[in-house]
């Protein structure tokens, strides 16, 4: 199997060797892998390339070699499976998009509200040139993305180039295993009743004492909303539902998140190119949790459910086609993905994520579209966690003037 990673150069890169040896069925069921890591840094490709190459060289099962690319068109030749993880504007955009909002009264967040706004804005346009060449060179390839904010990321890339791609997100893989584990019950049968958009999702229970017995896993929101909700929501629905507390919380941090990854990524890199032991992790739990399990289903096959982002097409009623939802598939024929019927989202779930969807609907047509600045304030306005027009003016006018990248 040919699997090219773009953004490979990622501090995080190498951990997806212990994924690798921890894979879905047993390494017995892992084919032979050429891993392809491209980016257009050459040093700091060089280091993770080493280190990724370190970490993979005594692995059981199947052998797997490690290549660098800074040529993405020819690295992708021959693909079979493609993961895009790029990050536009680097560690440094993120923490623009997680600092500007709280000036303005908003929190900030790489993929909720204004912060994943500037962050779409940045990497919608810079991507069209990528989705182009897969569309060249790997078009039948299975093509995974992980860049954020990943609903408006895909449903953009399948408008500018045609192609199929599939998000992926460890966020409800992690929930659903918390669940299942409280619950004392199959990990699948919980992902068959997860649903919604990448971070606005919920688990919806099958009975009153499921919801009951799960309110307190549903991070960082209040247990009688979540019990009136009558649905276990993701952890980054907190922005949504309580946005004033999460400011107050930023404000009182020393560091947002993505200055915390700086500092770690420096100490991770710094080792790599040193050849040091016992560094740093990342916890990189998009590759065990994620994507590996959909690349060994495409391969081999599997009955167990697993949540993924694909076109909704109808399996959550109400929502447009075009946007990106979440929900169980399960792939029994390699290959083919085969959406699962959901259950009914409760109203005030479902009358939220209308709202995320017309806000990645609208973002995609402006960005899409060429649209100026008018219609990028009405795509934010439609944002629920921007409460006026006024504000959300101001806060495309921060994003227009001072975001890097």
């Amino acid at each position: 199997m040919h699997l090219v990673i773009l953004g490979g150069s990622g501090a995080a890169t190498p951990e997806v060797a212990e994924g690798l040896a921890a894979w879905p069925g047993g390494v017995d069921r892992r084919p032979a892998l050429e891993l392809i890591l491209v980016s257009r840094s050459a040093d700091k490709l060089a280091s993770v390339v080493a280190e990724t190459r370190r970490r993979t060289a005594d692995l059981p099962g199947a052998p797997v070699t490690v290549a660098g690319s800074t040529d993405r068109r020819a690295a992708l030749r021959g693909a079979d499976v493609v993961v895009n993880a790029v990050r536009i504007g680097g560690l440094a955009a993120r923490v623009f998009d997680e600092t500007f909002p709280q000036a303005l009264g908003v929190p900030g967040e790489e993929t909720m509200g204004p912060g994943g706004f500037a962050n779409a804005l940045r990497t919608v346009p810079a991507l069209a040139d990528t989705w182009r060449d897969i569309a060249d060179v790997a078009p039948h390839a299975l093509i995974i993305n992980l860049t954020n904010p990943s609903g408006i990321v895909v449903m953009a890339a399948e408008r500018q180039s045609g192609l199929r791609v599939i998000s992926m997100c460890d966020s409800p893989a992690t929930l659903c295993e918390r669940i299942a584990e409280r619950l004392g019950t199959p990990v699948g049968r919980v992902r068959a009743r997860c649903l919604g958009m990448n971070h606005v999702g919920w688990w919806v229970p099958a009975s009153p004492d499921e919801l009951e017995a799960t309110v307190d896993l549903a991070i960082g929101q209040d247990r009688d909303a979540v019990l009136a909700m009558g649905a276990i929501g993701g952890p980054y629905l907190r922005y949504y539902l309580d946005p004033v507390g999460v400011l107050a919380t930023q404000l009182t941090a020393s560091q947002v998140r993505a200055q915390q990854l700086q500092e770690l990524e420096t100490a991770m890199l710094t080792g790599y190119a040193a050849g040091a032991q016992g560094l740093p992790r990342r916890g990189a739990a998009w590759y065990p949790k994620a994507v590996l399990p959909l690349v060994d289903a495409w391969v081999n096959g599997t009955d167990e459910p697993l949540t993924v982002g694909l076109r909704n097409d109808g399996r959550i009623p109400g929502l447009p086609d075009d946007v990106m939802t979440e929900g169980p598939v399960v792939v029994r024929t390699p290959g083919i993905a085969t959406p699962l019927a959901v259950p009914v989202l409760p109203t005030g779930a479902a009358d939220l994520l209308a709202q995320h969807a017309a806000f990645e609907a609208l973002t995609v047509e402006a960005l899409t579209a060429g649209g100026g600045r008018e219609d990028l304030v009405r795509a934010l306005t439609a944002n629920p966690m921007v409460d006026s027009e006024e504000r959300a003016v101001l806060l495309v006018d921060a994003i227009l003037a001072g975001s890097p990248g």
